[in-house]
């Protein structure tokens, strides 16, 4: 036991301090537009004021929240003090074209807000657009708001650089699930999959990068394994992981199709993900903790937002260490073809294999 304690103890050598994120839809959405009940169970103003006063009380490093429409100040209240506030692009503003064209009108907000603590530093922050959508007034009424994805770039307070991604993407009904009328949504989400993935991969470098939000996906019923973790470790260059995967399913993802809506058992996944991109040389992050914060209730049990919030805390280490390397002898712990996709042993030919301390090796089989 000394040995190990000893070996992580060098391994952490590198480690100028860990940092925490959280990801969180507030339900933000007006419970009424104009004369119609859009979202009359949604939190309010009393009910973002308690959002507000958990995340104050928890005390996150980095928070990146999504349909924060409405009620903004009222989310804001009790952070002015710790943190600082990114872009907002404001609230459900009704104007002529809604009401004269409420089936092509869209909102110019898109939701999204990044909080982080005064300690930490923002060096830029840009907004993107989805370039696919699905549901005008049907299927979530997604394309109403500009949905999208804020790219922020990020010094922390120990001088640490990385890059952190908040989004949202497209919903799906659960009656459309059920009945399989939600191909239209699934092919928006999977588009949007893509336009992440090659946003991301041409801004790759040196940095490690933490991507979250309410992605509204499920590994079961959507492909983003195959389009976005593959293709991310195919470059051979950084190694994509899911926080929850690695925590609560060793690094092994739900396999595709096996989502039932008629009997949804997701073994413990949410619609909102905590993603983490490294480099494989240079300084990394290593995951210490990933929750689901079921604490964050109102008195009748529900979340107080769309769903649960999820968390996450990391620690900076580097990729190749002589204390891992000594005292914790690195195992395989996954193994994938040159093009991407994982497989359950090693294959004739190249391997790529990802070890145990997070390196990633060339192996070939005869």
């Amino acid at each position: 036991m000394l040995l190990v304690l000893l070996g992580s103890a060098l391994a952490m050598s590198a480690d100028d301090g860990t940092f925490s994120v959280a990801s969180l839809n507030v339900d933000g959405l007006p419970q009424k537009i104009l004369f119609f009940s859009v979202n009359s169970d949604g939190p309010g103003s009393e009910g973002t004021r308690q959002i507000s006063s958990y995340l104050a009380k928890k005390q996150y490093d980095i928070i990146g929240v999504q349909e924060d429409f409405d009620y903004d100040e009222e989310l804001c209240y009790q952070l002015t003090d710790a943190y600082y506030y990114g872009l907002w692009q404001g609230g459900i503003d009704i104007r002529a074209k809604h009401v004269l064209a409420p089936w092509s009108a869209r909102f110019d907000t898109d939701g999204l807000r990044m909080f982080w603590r005064k300690e930490h530093a923002m060096d830029s922050e840009v907004a993107v657009e989805w370039n696919d959508g699905c549901g005008h007034t049907d299927h979530c009424w997604d394309e109403m708001v500009t949905k999208g994805f804020r790219h922020c770039e990020m010094t922390l307070r120990g001088g640490q650089r990385i890059v952190v991604y908040d989004m949202h993407m497209d919903a799906s009904e659960e009656e459309d699930e059920i009945s399989g009328a939600d191909i239209s949504d699934k092919r928006a989400r999977w588009n949007q999959w893509r336009q992440l993935r090659d946003y991301v991969l041409e801004r790759l470098d040196d940095r490690p990068v933490v991507v979250m939000g309410d992605m509204n996906s499920l590994y079961g019923r959507d492909s983003v394994e195959a389009i976005f973790i593959r293709a991310v470790n195919a470059t051979l260059q950084y190694q994509v992981q899911d926080a929850w995967v690695e925590l609560q399913r060793q690094g092994v993802y739900p396999e595709i199709d096996t989502y039932d809506p008629q009997h949804p058992d997701t073994h413990g996944e949410t619609l909102d993900k905590i993603l983490y991109i490294n480099p494989v040389e240079g300084r990394r992050l290593a995951l210490q903790s990933f929750r689901v914060e079921t604490d964050y209730v109102r008195e009748d049990g529900r979340p107080l937002g769309d769903h649960w919030p999820v968390s996450a805390t990391f620690a900076f280490t580097e990729a190749s260490t002589v204390g891992a390397d000594i005292w914790e002898p690195a195992t395989p712990v996954a193994y994938y073809s040159v093009d991407g996709r994982r497989q359950t042993a090693p294959q004739r030919g190249l391997n790529i294999v990802r070890l145990s301390n997070g390196q990633v090796r060339k192996v070939m089989v005869r």
